[in-house]
């Protein structure tokens, strides 16, 4: 069952817009061009989730308007995204907690090999567009970011399996 940290409710709105909802949006247009209306289903997708709502993380806890409570939510929002992607599918609460374990475990595996590290450059980017208020273009970057995480997932997996 899903931690209390993870639970999506307890993301605030400036969390959601600057971290959570780029992210989601970004992950759900790649898993839909890759044939998951879902996101649910493409375990490498919803690595990139969250790759992506880390990455944007670091962006903002430099915000000097992240209060605290929001820089200590920041720690579950790659999880409560994960969360929320599987409640929309309609996922029951005990294959939720499962998922997100084996989400976890996964990316774990994926940050002790440096598998995302090709696309941190394109997050930072994109990062720093949201900051700026450039969303359309920061749709974009983290779009391209988040095919490249994918890539890089698929090809790790392939080489090491």
């Amino acid at each position: 069952m899903p931690s209390q940290a993870s639970a999506p409710e307890n993301i605030d709105p400036q969390t959601y817009h600057a971290v959570v909802g780029p992210a989601l949006q970004a992950a759900a247009a790649v898993a839909a061009e890759r044939g998951d209306p879902t996101l649910a289903a493409d375990m490498p997708a919803m690595l990139a989730l969250i790759e992506l709502v880390n990455q944007l993380s670091l962006h903002y806890y430099d915000e000097p308007e992240a209060g605290e409570d929001a820089q200590d939510w920041l720690h579950g929002a790659p999880a409560a995204a994960c969360v929320m992607v599987m409640q929309e599918a309609k996922l029951e609460q005990a294959a939720i907690g499962q998922c997100l374990a084996a989400l976890e475990a996964a990316y774990a595996q994926l940050a002790e090999h440096d598998v995302t590290r090709p696309a941190h450059e394109l997050l930072y980017r994109g990062g720093l567009q949201l900051q700026a208020g450039e969303r359309k273009l920061a749709d974009t970057t983290l779009k391209q970011a988040t095919r490249m995480i994918v890539r890089e997932i698929e090809n790790w997996r392939q080489s090491s399996h």
